[in-house]
């Protein structure tokens, strides 16, 4: 049964859900915003042209949910999506929730306490927990060292923005809490099919007041071959290559700790070998300039043409 939120309880969070094919998983993922200790004041799913059953069990299951909103759409997109319901929404602050991945029982709660501490806040992210596909919780593997070597590379040098772009140890939009200031401020989420989150990340680190809660985990990501991160490596790198040219344009020295010492050094070189994508992101500072916006500097980035040309002359067969 949905709860209702008494006036004093905190700021309003609205949790929006981009449904796509993914059937098998929406009912434990709306679940894990309905058992939530301190409720959604809305629910907004939107389901982005699936072609499996997962809009009529998410129907089911919030039929008698009075807060709960639900659309259908032809295929926009993740980011399209997420925009989408985000501007149905009405609250403070928003909570995304990727339609396989799950809310940790209380975070909502935490969010709210976090807000209360601080005053202000325009971006909450938390720690990560893995399963795999059949919801399983994971103690080892690809994914488990890929958010440890995440924790250390921050750990060592300090730099949460720098840490990101070297891994991202956010891992999703599921694990981001933000107001909607921040979402308005941003233009909301970039024409980006697998790095929008990385980006809005970035935005958010510059422009916007961010609390990192690590130590508490806030969700559970969910691993499994359906991922979209594991669709096309090389648009991936092209992606990644332009959210960090854009970052450099935007932020530049505040990447780095102000001694801009030997430690900066090194973080900065280790990520560069990382991600090895240094020959695109030198082309991408170039021309980054010539662009008004971030927005059209990324249609250009992520454009068939310049991916084609990447294809063939930065990394030839």
């Amino acid at each position: 049964m949905f709860k209702f939120l008494k006036k004093d309880a905190g700021p309003s969070i609205s949790v929006v859900v981009p449904l796509y094919n993914h059937g098998r998983y929406i009912k434990s993922t709306l679940e894990s915003v309905l058992e939530q200790t301190s409720a959604a004041d809305e629910i907004i799913l939107i389901d982005d042209g699936s072609t499996d059953n997962g809009f009529g069990t998410a129907e089911r299951l919030l039929e008698r949910t009075p807060r709960a909103r639900l659309f259908r759409q032809e295929n926009a997109g993740a980011h399209n999506t997420i925009n989408r319901a985000i501007g149905i929404s009405r609250s403070q602050y928003i909570a995304v929730l990727n339609s396989d991945d799950l809310f940790a029982p209380k975070k909502l709660e935490r969010c709210r306490e976090l807000i209360a501490q601080r005053g202000t806040a325009d971006l909450i992210v938390g720690g990560v927990g893995i399963m795999d596909d059949d919801g399983a919780r994971q103690r080892g593997g690809v994914a488990i060292d890929w958010l440890a070597r995440s924790r250390k590379f921050l750990e060592k040098y300090g730099l949460p923005q720098l840490s990101l772009v070297n891994e991202n140890y956010v891992a999703t939009t599921s694990n981001m809490v933000f107001s909607r200031r921040l979402w308005d401020l941003s233009g909301g989420f970039q024409p980006l099919r697998y790095c929008h989150d990385l980006d809005f990340l970035m935005f958010a680190f510059e422009f916007g007041s961010v609390i990192l809660d690590l130590d508490e985990e806030h969700i559970v990501y969910r691993v499994h071959q359906g991922n979209t991160i594991k669709e096309d490596l090389s648009r991936v790198r092209v992606e990644i290559a332009a959210v960090i040219a854009e970052a450099l344009h935007q932020s530049g020295p505040r990447l780095l700790s102000p001694a801009f010492g030997e430690l900066d050094l090194e973080a900065f070189t280790e990520v560069l070998r990382n991600k090895n994508v240094s020959d695109m992101l030198c082309f991408f500072q170039a021309v980054r300039p010539a662009f008004a916006t971030r927005t059209a500097f990324y249609d250009y980035a992520t454009g068939p043409k310049l991916n084609e040309a990447f294809r063939r002359i930065v990394s030839p067969a």
